[in-house]
């Protein structure tokens, strides 16, 4: 079994940010880009729930200390990072996205029947393919300034911490899925369809949040984000040697060792001047 070894603590962690002090288009200036990254955290609380209720499903067939550690740090990673994205989407509110609410509710709706529709396992499936999306973005968030650098820093923190954590626990869920009995073909099944339903998913919430800033019906407004996601620098194309990879025999998400890149960003936030060690509570 191949254990994480960069899997790391809950932390409670209180960004407290101030709506009046953040811009807003507070990624890379643009309208576009801000909106599809709201579009992304209005997704958060209720995908962290899920997340977490899927790994508990199956947390008495962990036998392995270590795994069992983890799946504790992976749970309290996770409760967290959905408390500080939901106060990020009042925040949004306060920027005059009222339908946030309705997102949140409507996903909750949704989730519930995949819940009801899809075995335990295959949520875990589920769960492993979405953990690999957030790995993979996390990765490009902490590695690529001008992605990490595109966010206002009033905001910058709390994504970056984001990315962080996900880094730290990419593993786990995918190793509480074998020790559940593994399966390829659901594994990658599982992929493809969760694929296919969250880009439609973000792009039906997308397409609501530039409605409510106008621009839904202005292609000319996207032009820009569009280069930036799908072109250059290419946010989403480069990733795609990484998501083919998931689809291999043999994968696991160790097999691209972050344990560097995850020590760096550790002491940057929370090491002995870390950015981030004032808003840890005690």
């Amino acid at each position: 079994m191949a254990i994480p070894t960069t899997f790391g603590p809950r932390r409670d962690v209180d960004f407290a940010i101030d709506a009046s002090m953040v811009p807003r288009d507070w990624a890379a200036n643009d309208a576009f880009e801000t909106t599809f990254m709201a579009a992304l955290s209005l997704l958060f609380p209720e995908g962290e729930k899920f997340f977490v209720s899927s790994v508990k499903a199956h947390k008495h067939l962990v036998t392995d200390p270590e795994l069992a550690e983890a799946v504790t740090g992976f749970i309290g990673q996770e409760a967290m990072h959905g408390r500080e994205h939901r106060a990020f989407n009042d925040m949004l509110v306060e920027h005059g996205y009222t339908v946030a609410p309705k997102v949140e509710t409507w996903l909750r709706g949704f989730l519930s029947g995949v819940r009801h529709r899809l075995s335990p396992k295959s949520q875990l499936a589920v769960t492993c393919a979405l953990e690999h999306f957030t790995a993979m973005l996390a990765e490009q968030m902490l590695t690529k300034r001008d992605m990490h650098g595109q966010l206002d820093p009033a905001i910058r923190e709390l994504w970056t911490w984001h990315a962080l954590e996900e880094s730290e626990h990419k593993s786990v869920a995918f190793e509480v899925y074998r020790a559940a009995g593994d399966g390829y073909l659901r594994r990658t099944g599982m992929m493809l369809v969760t694929t296919a339903v969250f880009f439609a998913v973000v792009g039906v919430v997308h397409a609501r949040l530039m409605s409510t800033r106008g621009i839904v019906l202005r292609p000319w407004k996207w032009l820009t984000g569009i280069r930036r996601l799908y072109i250059w620098p290419g946010y989403f194309t480069r990733l795609l040697p990484a998501y083919v990879a998931y689809f291999r025999p043999g994968f696991h998400p160790g097999d691209r060792d972050n344990a560097e890149l995850v020590a760096r960003w550790r002491d940057e936030l929370f090491g002995a001047d870390g950015t981030l060690r004032e808003r840890l509570a005690a």
